[in-house]
């Protein structure tokens, strides 16, 4: 773990690649609101270059609801992995937890007894993602924010302490998860051998770009697997990750110096 990272390198330049990037933060700016986080345009370019390369998987790794980070990236081509891991989408490729329904109507009873316990929180608001919930606090006043934590601590802990559910804190916001087994590391490990070609035997290179502690776990599976894993923006505290990029223009400008560089880029007519 450190405090200070380095710019990651323009590498692997050829061989195989599997590019994972997280969405809120990382390809596209943080909003009040996740619906206001929309993907830049030159970024979603770039995303669909590197994905028609033959060498290249791209997947976009996300706390998001799988549906909803489908549709907020629009790119058919592409992997995308949905609640922190809990849900996979790829071409060719699908997973979802077993008893995937009984748990979505689980949350959200408990969404709904959220709600009525932060009434009193002004700016707190709960995003149901069936498998998992995200509690926002971004917009909650700073003069409520104590009570905030308050009411939502005393909330979670009966849950927590009978193992009912899992809960990690981001930037402000509090993601509520069934007890199942997994995280982004582990969907990570879980993807590489699967997205690989048959035809291959080696495996490809692993690059993540996250910037929450969410994130922490894929940052730890990817150095295992002796990728690069990238922080994107500020962090409070340690981290796992091994380079650092300032926010997602400067992922963007990462992604478009890769793919001038690694071979085919030019082949298609369509790089930039």
């Amino acid at each position: 773990m450190s405090r200070s990272r380095l710019a990651p390198p323009m590498l692997p330049i050829g061989g195989r690649l599997l590019l994972l990037l997280d969405y809120d933060g990382t390809l596209a700016p943080l909003a009040d609101h996740p619906s206001r986080a929309l993907l830049p345009a030159r970024t979603k370019r770039v995303l669909e270059q590197l994905a028609q390369q033959p060498d290249v998987q791209v997947a976009v790794v996300s706390g998001r609801a799988l549906a909803d980070v489908k549709r907020m990236v629009g790119l058919p081509r592409i992997g995308y992995v949905g609640n922190h891991g809990l849900e996979v989408s790829a071409p060719g490729l699908r997973r979802m937890p077993a008893g995937a329904k009984r748990i979505c109507l689980r949350m959200k009873r408990i969404a709904d007894r959220l709600a009525a316990a932060i009434r009193p929180a002004p700016g707190a608001w709960i995003e149901e993602k069936g498998l998992t919930l995200s509690l926002h606090w971004r917009l909650v006043p700073p003069k409520e924010r104590r009570r905030f934590h308050r009411i939502a601590a005393d909330f979670l802990a009966p849950y927590q302490q009978r193992g009912a559910l899992r809960v990690m804190r981001g930037k402000q916001v509090i993601e509520i998860r069934p007890p199942l087994e997994g995280n982004k590391g582990t969907v990570i490990a879980w993807l590489r051998p699967r997205l690989s070609s048959r035809r291959r035997k080696d495996a490809p290179a692993v690059v993540y770009f996250g910037d929450d502690r969410t994130d922490e776990d894929a940052f730890a599976a990817v150095n295992r697997l002796g990728g690069v894993s990238v922080l994107v923006g500020r962090a409070a505290g340690a981290t796992a990750a091994r380079y650092r990029l300032a926010g997602p223009g400067a992922v963007r400008n990462w992604l478009e110096a890769l793919e001038r560089a690694r071979p085919h880029a030019h082949s298609r007519g369509g790089a930039s």
